[in-house]
């Protein structure tokens, strides 16, 4: 069997026309794909930011086990993987593209090219208990621009398409593709610029205020991004970009499903395509990541499996439901203790009757004081906050999350009955309270060990420090 996963950065679920009929999005081969696929409707990642997202899609294993709490302690190999388990049974791991993992990892790949490792950390973490901007976040507005020389993202798609070209034929492997679209900075083509920049040209109204869902840990967040007085003309600017930069993905996709089909893999190769986390866009007054709201922490999970009738599952699952998925259809068995769970089940009947019925996320990272945990079970969404009031939101009644149950229905019942079934669900992963403090004592003690003492972008010979598993 071979096996193709592509993980891009920053993808949000909704940006993809057929997910949620939006009328300027260009993404004709990811609707293409999900036509032929079994689309998951609710896969949320396991944290909305990138290394520690990425630690436990590799791990199967949520950050609170890891100890990978954010983008200064990312996975090191330490704690076995995907790939590891692959080359105990002999099978390769191709890796080509972005991965975020701690440059001086083990991770037993059987080839890598462009792997994006990380060198140094980032500061954010270390200053938590601050309400303070992020250092340099206002760059992030400007880096967007017209693309004048090949992008990080072709030299991928072009190391892709060569080994596919080289090894397709071969028996029984596994290649990873990470892209870096459609994360920032966005420096597009001119031709994408130009189409959407004739289509969007005002700031639409969801992301205007009052933002009724913000609470303490959130405005945090805002002063961290620097995103509470955002020029109308900068946010138009931004979603240019974004549009941009999925139209780019989008094309890089449909080329390798071109070279897949050209190459006459299509009929025994799996296909996944996911994200690991999303961008809020501007939703609720938040731009980049780091929320629980469904444009950080609800991603793409699409899976095309030869023979299998394409369909849409509506039941909430996780980035870390792949590791186990890949070990069940290469018949090998998954390793004791993971959190995610197979989802051949899904895949074959439409059906996931032994699979766990709620999906977790979790985040320890920068611009919030205190540890967010997430539940999504059924039609809601459960966030609860380290030290504030946790939210509830019904997200067939209340799509946008801008109305908390218990706020506006906290005497109601059903209402106090579903927060405690989610809260339930949340203590069956962990005690947040250990989580939390277990992130911040480990943030506090590195930052002493690094000798950090004030919040700045050049860290000199700063090293990059290993997570500390419990597992």
């Amino acid at each position: 069997m071979k096996i193709i996963t592509i993980m891009s950065d920053e993808h949000s679920y909704e940006m993809m026309r057929f997910a949620a009929d939006h009328p300027i999005l260009k993404t004709p081969n990811l609707d293409r794909l999900a036509l032929e696929s079994v689309v998951f409707d609710s896969c949320y990642t396991p944290c909305p930011v990138c290394a520690p997202a990425r630690a436990s899609f590799m791990t199967g294993r949520y950050v609170n086990r890891l100890g990978t709490w954010d983008n200064a302690t990312p996975y090191d190999g330490k704690v076995p993987g995907l790939s590891h388990c692959l080359a105990e049974h002999n099978k390769s791991y191709i890796c080509i593209g972005k991965t975020h993992f701690h440059y001086e990892g083990d991770y037993g790949f059987t080839h890598e090219e462009f792997a994006g490792y990380m060198h140094r950390p980032d500061m954010g973490c270390f200053f938590r208990d601050q309400r303070t901007g992020r250092v340099g976040a206002e760059k992030r507005f400007e880096k967007i621009g017209l693309k004048t020389e090949e992008s990080y993202d072709d030299k991928v798609l072009k190391a892709a398409l060569n080994w596919l070209e080289a090894h397709g034929q071969e028996e029984d492997w596994n290649l990873y593709v990470g892209f870096l679209d459609p994360h920032f900075p966005f420096y597009v083509k001119e031709e994408n610029w130009n189409h959407f920049s004739e289509l969007i040209t005002e700031v639409p109204p969801a992301l205007r205020p009052p933002f009724t869902s913000l609470n303490e840990h959130l405005n945090w967040l805002r002063t961290y991004f620097k995103c509470e007085s955002l020029p109308e003309e900068t946010a138009i600017k931004l979603l240019i970009g974004y549009h941009c930069a999925i139209a780019e993905l989008d094309e890089h996709l449909g080329m390798l499903l071109d070279k897949i089909d050209e190459l006459g893999l299509k009929e025994d190769t799996i296909l996944c395509y996911t994200s690991d986390h999303g961008e809020q866009l501007g939703h609720h007054g938040l731009w980049w990541k780091c929320t629980m709201f469904e444009q950080s922490s609800h991603v793409p999970m699409i899976v095309r499996v030869p023979g299998i009738t394409p369909k849409r599952i509506s039941a909430p699952v996780n980035l870390t439901d792949w590791f186990p998925t890949v070990c069940d259809y290469l018949g090998l068995p998954a390793p004791q203790g993971l959190d995610g769970q197979s989802l051949r089940s899904f895949i074959e009947t439409g059906k996931g009757e032994e699979h766990q019925d709620f999906s977790f996320s979790e985040y320890h990272a920068h611009g919030i004081p205190a540890g967010m945990f997430m539940i999504r079970w059924k039609q809601y969404k459960y966030v609860y906050y380290c030290y504030g009031t946790p939210q509830l939101f019904d997200l067939a009644r209340d799509p946008g999350e801008d109305h908390c149950l218990l706020e506006t229905a906290g005497e109601d019942p059903m209402v106090r009955i579903t927060a405690e079934e989610c809260h339930k669900r949340l203590l069956f992963v962990c005690n947040p309270y250990e989580a939390d403090r277990r992130a911040r004592e480990f943030q506090r003690r590195t930052k002493k060990e690094l000798g950090i003492t004030e919040y700045i972008t050049d860290m000199g010979s700063c090293a990059l420090p290993h997570p500390e598993a419990i597992i």
